[in-house]
Order: C-alpha cells, then structure tokens, then sequence
C-alpha cells in the first residue's frame, strides 16, 4: 500500500515552488504557459513554441494526476481531476494539446478564484478562534499561574478578576459581586452573588474580584460539555454534502464512460478528445462552488462569517425562525420606562431609590441613577447600613426610615402586601418602613431598528417567526414580541427549552435559530441553520455552534442573509440549468463531429465564463448595473426566480454599495 507520506513529500517540494505557497496558484500558471505558447505556435507556426510548451504541459498534467492519485487512493473517490487529466492526456496522444492546456487553465483557474474567497474567510474565522479565552488564574502554593482551563481540576481556587468571564463552575469562597447569567440562563438584569453560591462557566464577573473553588474539572464545566454536545449535533449535518458527493462521482465516471464508449464505436482519438474537452463539466463543477464563494464574500465584507455555502441554501426552505430575546433583539442594557406613584410623588421616590442605588455597582443601579440624574436630581440622601438581600432586593435606612427595594418576590418574603398594579417590564418595588410607596420599572433597551422585524423577515419567505427568552417575566416576553410583531413567543425558556422548541416546529419544516451563540448554543447546533448575532463576544461558541456569525449586534443583518440566499440559490439554478443545456448540446454535435477539440474547448470556455460572471452578480453588484445588466434581470424572469424581501428596508446594501462606490 502506498504511504501517504510520499504525497505530504510531494507537496511539500511543490510548496516550495509555489507562488504564496499555494498549489492551486502553480496548477494555474503552469497550465497558462503553454495554452500562450501552443496558442502562438498555432498563430505563427512556430514549432520551437511548441515544444518550449510540452514540459509546462507535461508539468501541469502531473500535477492535476497527482491530486487524483490522492483523492482515490486515500479518499476512495475520483474527483474532477479525473477528466482533466484525460482531456490533457487524448488531447496530447491525439496531437491537439492547446484544447487540453486551455481546458486545465479556465478549470483550475475558475476553482482558484472560488476556493481563495473561500479560504480567506475561514482565515479570518480562524483568527478570531484564536483570540478567545482559553486560560484561567489559578492560585497554587501561594502564587498566581495562569493554565489552560482544561487543566483545572476539582477543588482548584480560581481568581476572577472584575469584568472577566469565569472560567469554570464552582463556588464563591471569597467576595461579593454582581454576575451577569444572561449568556447562559438569557436572564437580561444581573444576580448578585456571595461567598457560598455557585458560579457557572461563561457567566460574567461584574463588579468585584472573587475567589471560586472548583466543583468540577475545567473539562467537564458547563462550557466544555455544552461544546461536545454542538459538536456532536454538528456531525448530523453531512448528510446533504454525501449526497452532493455521490451525484458528482455519478456524473464523473458517467461522463468518462461515455468518452470511452464513443472511442470504442467510432475508433477517433480526434472525436473522444472533442467529447471530453466539451462536455468536461467545468460549468456544472463550478455552478455551486462559485456561488458559495461569491456569497461567502459578499457577506464577510459586511461582517457576517458563514461556514460554507450549504446554511446559505438552506435558508431558502426556512419554514420557521427562531429569535432569542436577550443579546439579540435587545441589548441585554436595563432603562427606566416608567414610574408609578403610589404614597410618594415621583420625585421622592426617585430620590430614595438613587441615594441606595449609587452605592451599588450593577446594571440595574446604573439605570436608575442616571434615569433620576435626568429628571433633575443633583444630589443624594445620606444613606445607612445599606446591604444585599438574597433575591435581588437591596435594604437600608435614610433619616431612621427603613427602605426595602427588590422584586415582588423579595417583598412578599418579608411579608409586605402588594398592590395589584399593571406595568410592562421588570418590577423594582420600593417599601418605607413596610409601607409600599411605588414602583420603578425596568425594561430592557430595544433597538428602534427591531420594530416590525418579523414584518421584513416574512416577507423573505418566511412562515412563522417566534421570539424565545429565558426572560422570567412574560409580560416583558409579550412587549418585546408586539414590538417585532412576532407570531408567538415563549419565555423562561432555558437552553435544552431552546432546543425542544427548534424540534417541535423542525416537525413542521426547516428552523433557523438566531441566537446570541452561548446560551442558545445547543438549540443554535439542532435547528437546520444556526446564527449567532453579536458574536465579536463569545467567538469561540459562536462559531462552534453556528452556521453563520453576524459579529455586529444588528438583526436586520438577517434580512441580508435571507436575500441574499434567495438570490444565490435562484442563481445556482440558472447556472446548473445552463450547463445541461449546454452540455446535452454540445455532446450531441461533438457526437456527430460537428466541432473540433479547439472549437469545443472555445465554447466549454463560454459556458464556463457565464456561469462564473452570473454567480458573480453575489458578490460585484455592479454586474447588474452593467450592459449585461439587462441580460440577467430577464434571465431572472425568465427563470421565475422569486423575488424575497424588500430592498429599500435593508441597510447593508446601501452601505456595500457605498463601499464599492
């Protein structure tokens, strides 16, 4: 059995040779070499050029043979080198080298265009991976080490700075501080926490250092199972590439059968090369790749990473999108939306309410002292013994009164009758001396730009839009629906929630799940496509999980996905539409020796360039805008490709045209 380590050897060698260490670049260039010389030669009937041409030609052939050798002997599998090669070889034995030399050229050429875009948007992504986390501060033997997270064992005491994600679970065995869950429960508004409660992986630590203890190892943490579990739900996504695998070996070996078959009838060299050189399916080998390229590229200029070209398809058939509330369609960022007078006026309140906030560094504090700084509040009331209260709920005393501040539950526990009241949002109840004396009501910050979202995202074809939050309070669940318009919602979901809800409406049709990548990490993995939104911040779970990152935090970034997938997929289409008809014509006149292998390469060539410059109209939108303008707009109609989403409501095109411009 042949070592694979000959070929690493091999290539290695080729590398060397390569310009910017790229084989496929080399393929390029040592085809176009002698398709120049072979062409002259042709031209000025030169000889000297044409046997300058054969070693380049020999040179590339071996090339194209090599990576076919490995694609059988390793991957058990012919790939599209398979007919490259045979062209280059009837085309050589038949004395008609140019026709192999151009065919090698556009082939590998137009793969190399596509798989560079490619290539360089999984570069970034990788990048990216690179900057996350991966290291905690360990206290061992009286010093501080930083080790990777996945050495921490059980019983280890971590230190995480303020403003640091924690690293691991475990318990709080020194400090107090205010802990943002909203990336692993989606509760939007902090919890504060103190030594002897728990602490989960991926949280935030926000207001003050602590010391945790480790319940577990770095390895089995809440992050890192919730990873092997994407991982593992990922794998369930082949199944659609097989079968596109097994269509092109079908296509392969039937198209060299035929060559074969028509060599054995007619006996003509001449005539096999001119079957092979124009039914070699350049255009059908280049209809998906160039498209998935071209879109890829369109939507990493404006921030949005995608892992390949399959999620993007799929959109097309998306029954059912999924929306998380936190970190998605709001900013996770609590704002005053009301104040409800009961025994104090509102100024009062205010002020009671911002004199104990302002000692207090969380979220919620801040919103409210700079809600009753705005209203004209200059100063603050001296404040007494003000202390944490398990539940949310803050006590303390101003001028000998006792005020107690915190959510109805935390009232209710202290046994403080409640008035019943309608509010939208999060209650804040503040209590004088037992006494209930208002309500300070908190919501999370919607972006303008999400009202009526539902709205455009229907109108890109999709059926049902439905807004999930672990959000415990349904009327902020139902506020946030209403303003998207949503067709339903569900709240205090947690992450298997998440998941259960993408299989229950999967039994209806493909799910899109857009999510903010970590506590919708499991349900992003399950549903058909996963997008995470806002990932600059959890890069590592974000592209783990997802089938497309939109780094920025703008979900109207969805309606350029959808568009444009609607669009890739109409113009795949056309393309795999064109090469049948193209090639079905072009075999049958090679069958009757109607062309000659130069003609037939020629007019392989003209498919082949339409196919690239239509999958082109992704990513140069001033294709459309050209002469040929006109050509594609009534091939679309022609075609009946649907028409999703309105353009004017989408920011991202203006802003790729701006860039272009």
């Amino acid at each position: 059995m042949i070592d694979k380590t000959y070929f690493d050897k091999i290539d290695a060698e080729l590398l060397k040779i390569s310009p910017r260490q790229d084989i496929m670049l080399l393929r390029v260039i040592a085809a176009v070499i002698p398709v120049v010389l072979f062409g002259l030669d042709a031209l000025y009937d030169l000889p000297v050029l044409y046997w300058l041409g054969i070693p380049f030609y020999l040179f590339c052939l071996v090339l194209y043979l090599e990576s076919l050798l490995k694609s059988v002997l390793f991957l058990h599998k012919v790939s599209a080198e398979l007919l490259i090669v045979l062209v280059m070889t009837v085309t050589l034995i038949d004395g008609a080298p140019l026709s192999g030399a151009m065919v090698a050229w556009f082939i590998g050429l137009g793969l190399y265009i596509s798989f560079t875009i490619i290539r360089k948007n999984r570069e970034k992504i990788e990048s990216l991976i690179q900057e996350g986390k991966k290291t905690a501060r360990m206290l061992q033997d009286g010093d501080i080490v930083e080790v990777p997270i996945n050495q921490i064992r059980l019983g280890a005491t971590v230190l995480i700075p303020k403003g640091a994600m924690v690293p691991i679970d475990g318990i709080i065995i020194e400090g107090a501080s205010a802990i943002d869950e909203s990336t692993i429960t989606g509760e939007p508004f902090p919890v504060y926490k103190e030594t002897g409660a728990s602490v989960t992986s991926g949280t935030l630590n926000l207001s003050a250092p602590l010391q945790v203890k480790a319940d577990k190892n770095g390895d089995d943490s809440f992050l890192a199972v919730i990873t092997q579990e994407i991982e593992n739900s990922l794998e369930n996504k082949s199944d659609l590439q097989r079968r596109a695998d097994t269509t092109v070996q079908i296509l392969l070996l039937s198209v060299t059968a035929y060559a074969f078959l028509l060599l054995y009838i007619t006996g003509s060299l001449h005539l096999m090369a001119t079957a092979l050189a124009v039914v070699c399916p350049c255009a059908w080998a280049l209809a998906t790749p160039t498209a998935f390229a071209a879109n890829i590229g369109r939507l990493a200029r404006s921030n949005i990473l995608a892992r390949g070209g399959e999620p993007l398809e799929n959109m097309q058939d998306i029954k059912t999108l999924i929306l998380d509330k936190t970190g998605t369609v709001t900013l996770a960022e609590p704002e005053v939306s009301q104040v409800i007078e009961m025994g104090l006026p509102t100024q009062g309140l205010l002020e009671l309410a911002a004199s104990i906030e302002s000692r207090f560094d969380h979220p919620i504090a801040h919103s409210i002292v700079n809600y009753a700084k705005k209203q004209g509040l200059t100063a603050f009331l001296p404040v007494e013994k003000a202390e944490d209260l398990p539940g949310r709920g803050i006590k303390a005393r101003i001028e000998g009164r006792e005020i107690l501040m915190g959510s109805a539950e935390t009232l209710s526990l202290q046994d403080i009758e409640l008035p019943a009241i309608d509010y939208t949002g999060r209650a804040v109840w503040l209590a004088v001396d037992r006494e209930v004396q208002g309500v300070i009501v908190i919501r999370d910050i919607i972006l303008s730009e999400m009202r009526g979202l539902a709205d455009t995202i229907r109108a890109c074809g999709i059926e049902k839009v439905v807004l999930a939050t672990g959000d415990n309070e349904e009327q902020e669940a139902k506020r946030v629906a209403d303003y998207i318009n949503a067709d339903e919602y569900y709240f205090n979901c947690k992450p298997d929630d998440k998941t259960a809800l993408v299989k229950k409406f999967q039994e209806q049709g493909k799910v899109a799940m857009v999510g903010d990548g970590v506590n919708d990490a499991p349900s992003l993995a399950t549903a058909n496509v996963g997008i995470a939104i806002g990932g600059h911040k959890n890069v590592n779970l974000a592209i783990i999980s997802s089938d497309v990152v939109i780094l920025g935090h703008d979900a109207q970034d969805l309606v350029t996905i959808l568009r444009l997938g609607h669009k890739m997929g109409g113009i795949i289409r056309q393309n795999y539409l064109w090469a049948v008809i193209f090639n079905s014509v072009g075999l049958a006149l090679a069958t009757f020796g109607l062309l000659n292998p130069i003609f037939a390469a020629l007019l392989h060539h003209v498919s082949s360039v339409f196919v690239v410059v239509n999958a082109g109209r992704l990513y140069f939108t001033g294709i459309e805008q050209s002469l040929v303008g006109p050509m594609f707009r009534k091939m679309d109609e022609l075609t009946g490709r649907d028409q999703h989403c309105e353009p004017e409501r989408l920011r991202s095109d203006s802003e790729v045209v701006a860039e272009e411009s």
